[in-house]
């Protein structure tokens, strides 16, 4: 796509075109349920892989969407991943479209293989969307190449082994910021940044950081139950792995903990083991009955 289709959880003019539109339209795609939400009656669409979105009839829907989270780091002991961005809960997002067929792509979550990877975006067609979370930092990088500080992302990513720790810090986009490793003799990382609260530095030397809390969509009319997304993972050590934050997962001493809620870091290891993977994003969509 073009050079809007790359940003990072912008919306399209379309969303500002709305004052000539009468109500509500109509759609099918993903899965489909019935909501009451502050008395009102909606239908929601909830996508969790690569779909369409067809509009039968054009109007105004509301949007959600979390990108993917981002994986936790590789080598030694590493930063948790930070979680995907959060579009649309903070302030309900209402966009206009057109009859017609609209591409959902899920972002995926970061994986951890040869070296960690952010989140992906997730996207309505060219509309809007929603940024990936960044990856955890680790042992076997570089501060130039992205390796011992986390990724910039939705929310960023936990670092470790920073040398000048006040004078770096891992940046969210659209959430909050990784926490850190403190210095060259640390074996521990921050915690994954979160969309509620960001990531904390590492609790002592051999102590991984909390993640980030993630946060209960349910309010919104994704589910009917608690339904927490975009947590970050905690970051990992050679004595004990950071803590969960809300909706996430925690940080261990071996093997990271792969997240398990939409948008949500993966949770850093220790001693040598890989760490976790980000879980995949999540797009709603949802409209007036």
């Amino acid at each position: 796509m073009g050079t809007a289709r790359r940003q990072l959880g912008y919306v399209s003019s379309l969303t500002q075109q709305t004052s000539f539109v009468a109500g509500y339209g109509t759609a099918t795609g993903g899965t489909s349920a019935s909501r009451t939400i502050s008395g009102e009656n909606y239908t929601v669409l909830t996508f969790t892989s690569d779909s369409n979105l067809v509009v039968s009839n054009a109007g105004l829907f509301d949007v959600l969407l979390v990108g993917g989270g981002g994986g936790a780091g590789t080598d030694g002991w590493h930063g948790g991943g930070g979680a995907g961005a959060l579009v649309g809960f903070a302030s309900t997002t209402t966009i206009y479209l057109a009859a017609g067929t609209y591409a959902v792509d899920i972002g995926a979550g970061g994986s951890v293989g040869a070296w960690q990877t952010s989140g992906t975006a997730s996207y309505i067609g060219s509309i809007i969307s929603a940024a990936g979370g960044g990856g955890g930092g680790t042992k076997g990088g570089t501060l130039t190449a992205g390796g011992f500080r986390g990724f910039n992302g939705g929310s960023g990513g936990g670092s470790i082994e920073i040398q000048n720790p006040g004078t770096y810090t891992i940046d969210d986009t659209f959430g909050n910021n990784g926490g850190i490793g403190n210095g060259v003799s640390s074996s521990a990382g921050g915690g994954g940044g979160g969309y509620a609260s960001a990531g904390s530095n590492q609790a002592g030397n051999t102590t991984g950081g909390a993640g980030g809390n993630g946060i209960d969509v349910s309010s919104w009319g994704t589910s009917a139950s608690t339904d927490n997304v975009a947590a970050g993972g905690g970051g990992g050590g050679t004595a004990a792995g950071g803590a969960a934050g809300t909706g996430g997962v925690a940080g261990t001493t071996g093997a990271g903990n792969n997240a398990t809620t939409a948008g949500s870091g993966g949770g850093g290891g220790g001693n040598g083991s890989g760490g976790g993977n980000g879980a995949a994003g999540k797009v709603w969509v949802r409209f007036k009955v």
